[in-house]
């Protein structure tokens, strides 16, 4: 049913969970190409600037399969350090709108689902982003939004533009 609301809804859905009422103090939100993650970065600095949070900007990536070969595992270092240059160039404007927010860059090597799947049990929200529209959109929510909202271990934000 969540993912019914989720993919037809016209403005964030919040999907809450049930379970003890222990506050993280922490909002994650899930990082993605620079304009993707707009609507739900707006979100989730909100809502950690209204919970008085930590927001933890989760950036998960995987080597591409060639990464794999022997001549280039000496590339993963590289890569990291690019993908923490890409979270970086992502938040700056956004740590400027909301300079009362404390953020945690968060880049990890792991599938997104993994990952933020994982930050969910210290987290009192994720907050993901969909470009779903239309008639269907849950089918269009997207496997990290839909993995999130099946997996997650606390309430879940589904924002789309």
């Amino acid at each position: 049913m969540s993912t019914h609301v989720a993919g037809y809804a016209h403005g964030p859905v919040v999907v809450v969970r049930s379970g003890p009422d222990t506050a993280h103090g922490e909002v994650v939100v899930g990082l993605e190409d620079y304009h993707a993650c707009g609507p739900a970065l707006r979100y989730a600095f909100e809502q950690a600037m209204l919970r008085a949070s930590t927001l933890r900007a989760l950036y998960a990536w995987q080597p591409l399969a060639h990464a794999h070969i022997p001549e280039s595992a000496h590339d993963l270092d590289e890569i990291h350090a690019t993908q923490c240059r890409s979270a970086a160039v992502i938040l700056r404007g956004w740590r400027q709108r909301y300079p009362q927010v404390p953020v945690i860059e968060d880049v990890r090597r792991a599938h997104p689902v993994d990952a933020l799947v994982r930050a969910s049990a210290q987290a009192d929200l994720v907050v993901v982003g969909s470009q779903g529209r239309g008639a269907i959109g849950t089918v269009m929510l997207g496997s990290v939004t839909l993995g999130v909202l099946h997996g997650a271990r606390s309430s879940v934000a589904v924002v789309r533009p």
